[in-house]
């Protein structure tokens, strides 16, 4: 495997892999991908303001990270790994070049993964990476049932998140998602909820 920077020689490679990328998880999504030309100048944009983006090679591209700079910290935008190269180690060996090219200026790594995407989650953890604070708000305009979501909580919170096509939720967690969303519907509250956990838990304790 080699691991190349990106330059304008290999703008085509990453332009297919970031086109590649959005397509997947955009399937995952149950989503509709955009038209490829427009990946293909959002790919070229971002090498030109210089985010940091190295590509992977098998012979042939097999994978890309891309980094960017933002209110003085650095953040991973995309990891991809063409399918037919999963199980070899080329997520973690970019993601370990990446952090290579970051240390030079920061001590400190950030990247966003959509709850859902089970996989991914597991992946960053097993990197090293932890679960920080934040938390994302949206108000729909037009309720009008098109998206679903499961429920969730933290902290009593209820929070929402998207169904994904080919989720990997364990049957307790559904189960938990369904009773959580059942819960809010009839009208439980926060501070009823943190009770009955606190409840659970000492008597599990005990």
């Amino acid at each position: 495997m080699e691991i190349v920077r990106l330059d304008e020689e290999h703008l085509p490679d990453f332009q297919e892999l970031y086109i590649e990328f959005f397509r997947e998880l955009r399937g995952k999504q149950g989503w509709r991908p955009d038209e490829e030309e427009s990946y293909r100048k959002e790919a070229e944009t971002y090498f030109k303001r210089g985010d940091v983006i190295f590509l992977a090679y098998e012979r042939e591209p097999a994978g890309f990270i891309r980094l960017s700079s933002r209110e003085g910290c650095f953040w991973i935008e995309e990891l991809f790994v063409r399918q037919e190269f999963l199980g070899r180690s080329i997520g973690r060996a970019l993601v370990e070049r990446a952090e290579e090219e970051v240390k030079k200026h920061d001590d400190a790594l950030y990247l966003y993964v959509l709850p859902q995407d089970k996989d991914a989650v597991a992946f960053w953890k097993r990197l090293g990476y932890g679960t920080i604070n934040t938390i994302e708000l949206v108000k729909d305009l037009n309720p009008s049932g098109r998206t679903a979501f499961h429920a969730v909580e933290l902290l009593g919170e209820r929070f929402r998140i998207f169904r994904w096509k080919g989720e990997k939720f364990t049957e307790e967690e559904r189960r938990f998602m369904e009773l959580l969303d059942e819960f809010y519907r009839k009208g439980g509250t926060k501070e009823e909820f943190l009770r009955m956990v606190n409840r659970a838990l000492k008597e599990w304790l005990k």
